[in-house]
C-alpha cells in the first residue's frame, strides 16, 4: 500500500514530521477538487458533479480531458472497499455510451448556460472543442488510503489494458492551522491514459489508413482526388471512419460541411458523402438547390440535427438541412468540384 508523509523543515534544519488528518467530509474532498481538478490532473475539466447515470447511481465527478476524452472520478472517505471498483468500472460502463449531444446537456445543466462545453473547453485549454468527443474513457478512484487488495485489483486490471487507476489524496494540518493536500497515484497517469487510448475509437485514424481504406474498397482515386483539389477551399483532415472537411469560422472555431468515406457494405459501391445544406449557405453563400446541382443525382435528404455536426447550438440544430448520397464516379467528383471551384473564384 501506499503511504504520504510530509515532513517541515524547521529553522534549525530538523524534520519535523506533519501529522496527517482525515478529510472531515466526502463532501469537502469533493468540493476542494470541483473547484481546482489540476490538484489530480491539469489536463482535466468538470462538466457535471453528481451526474445520475441510467441505473441510479450518481458519479461524484464527470470530466473531459484536452482531446474530448471522457475521465470518471468517484471520491470515497477513509479506505474504500474493494467493491468501489467494481462501482467505478460499472460508471465506466455507462460513460462509454455517452454521445456528444448528451456530454453537451450535462455541461449545460452544470455550467448552466447554454452550449457551455464549448465555450468552458476553449477557456480551459485554449484550443476548439475536438469534433467528436468520448473516444475512449478512463475511471479515477480518489481515496484517502487504499487496501492491498484494491491496490491488486486495480493494477491487474490496469494490465490487461483496463483504464482505471487509483489516485491517493491525503489531508495535513500544520502546527500554525495552515492545511494541505497531497496525492500521489498508484499508476503514473501518462501510463493510465496510453493504455485507454489503446483501444480507442481514435486509434489509427490517420490520412494513410484511411486512403488504405479507400484503396481497398475500389475508390481510392476519387477519394484522393477529392481530398487534393479541395485544398485551399475547405480545410481536410482525418477523422473516424472517414475524411472531415469544413471551415474556420470566428474566433477560430470550425464548422464541419462535409464527410466522405467508403462504405460498400452498407450502401451502392462508391464513396459517400454526407454534406451539411444549412452550413453552405451560412458559411460559403451556396444554396442547397446550387449543392444538388453539383452532387449526383443520388443525393437525398439528410437529418443534420445529430451529432456528427457539432459545435451548433440547439437552435441552429433545430431547423438543420443535409444531403447524402454516393459518388459513383470520377466524372462525379470532377462536377462537385468544379461547384466548388466557383468559390474559389469568387
Amino acid at each position: 500500500m501506499q503511504q504520504i508523509r510530509l515532513w517541515e523543515i524547521t529553522s534549525d534544519q530538523r524534520l519535523v514530521e506533519i501529522e496527517g488528518n482525515p478529510i472531515p467530509l466526502e463532501e469537502r474532498l469533493e468540493d476542494w477538487l470541483e473547484s481546482d481538478i489540476s490538484v489530480l490532473d491539469a489536463n482535466l475539466l468538470v462538466i457535471g458533479r453528481q451526474v445520475e447515470t441510467d441505473f441510479g447511481g450518481k458519479i461524484d465527478l464527470l470530466c473531459l480531458d484536452s482531446v474530448g476524452d471522457t475521465v470518471v472520478i468517484e471520491l470515497k472517505k477513509g479506505t474504500p472497499p474493494r467493491e468501489v471498483t467494481a462501482q467505478a468500472l460499472d460508471y465506466a460502463s455507462w460513460v462509454k455510451g455517452l454521445s456528444f449531444d448528451h456530454l453537451m446537456n450535462i455541461a449545460d445543466g452544470y455550467f448552466k448556460i447554454p452550449n457551455a462545453l464549448d465555450l468552458k473547453f476553449r477557456e480551459r485549454f485554449e484550443e476548439p472543442l475536438p469534433s467528436e468527443l468520448n473516444q475512449s474513457h478512463r475511471s479515477l478512484i480518489v481515496a484517502e488510503t487504499m487496501d492491498a487488495g484494491t491496490e491488486r485489483i486495480v493494477r491487474y486490471l490496469s494490465d490487461l489494458n483496463v483504464p482505471i487507476n487509483v489516485a491517493t489524496v491525503k489531508h495535513f494540518r500544520d502546527g500554525t492551522g495552515r492545511e494541505i493536500l497531497a496525492q500521489v497515484y498508484l499508476i503514473e497517469p501518462e501510463v493510465s491514459e496510453e493504455r485507454a487510448r489503446a483501444a480507442s475509437k481514435r486509434k489509427g485514424v490517420t490520412l494513410t489508413s484511411l486512403q488504405a481504406e479507400a484503396d481497398g474498397n475500389g475508390i481510392g482515386g476519387m477519394f484522393k482526388q477529392m481530398r487534393e483539389n479541395t485544398q485551399g477551399i475547405l480545410m481536410a483532415k482525418p477523422y473516424p471512419n472517414r475524411m472531415w472537411y469544413g471551415i474556420f469560422i470566428e474566433n477560430g472555431r470550425q464548422r464541419a460541411l462535409l464527410f466522405v468515406w467508403s462504405a460498400p457494405h452498407e450502401y451502392e459501391a462508391g464513396m459517400r458523402f454526407l454534406v451539411h445544406a444549412t452550413r453552405f449557405s451560412e458559411h460559403r453563400g451556396v444554396s442547397r438547390e446550387q449543392l444538388m446541382e453539383w452532387l449526383p443525382a443520388n443525393a437525398a435528404e439528410a437529418d443534420a440535427r445529430v451529432r456528427s455536426w457539432t459545435g451548433s447550438s440547439q437552435e441552429e440544430r433545430t431547423n438543420a438541412r443535409g444531403l447524402q448520397g454516393t459518388f459513383q464516379s470520377v466524372e462525379e467528383v470532377e462536377k462537385f468540384l468544379a461547384g466548388l471551384e466557383t468559390l474559389r473564384q469568387g
